[in-house]
């Protein structure tokens, strides 16, 4: 899939319109842009009918064995 980010066309769709003030603003913050930029993706795939899969959650960790924990003086 290819998008093109455009000024006129993309203005009235929220996450395209902050990625626009973002690229416009002289005193950017590079930290925001993945954000952005995968906020406008998704906002743009899900007008193509596309969809990010859901994270697989993590299971928890089991229990570190007894003989790996800490030992304290008694």
């Amino acid at each position: 899939m290819w998008v093109e980010l455009c000024d006129v066309c993309d203005a009235d769709l929220p996450a395209a319109a902050a990625f626009i003030r973002w690229h416009h603003d002289p005193d950017r913050d590079p930290q925001s842009l993945p954000y952005l930029f995968c906020s406008w993706e998704s906002e743009i795939m899900h007008a193509h009918g596309w969809a990010r899969p859901a994270r697989p959650e993590i299971p928890d960790a089991p229990p570190a064995p007894v003989l790996l924990a800490p030992q304290g003086l008694g």
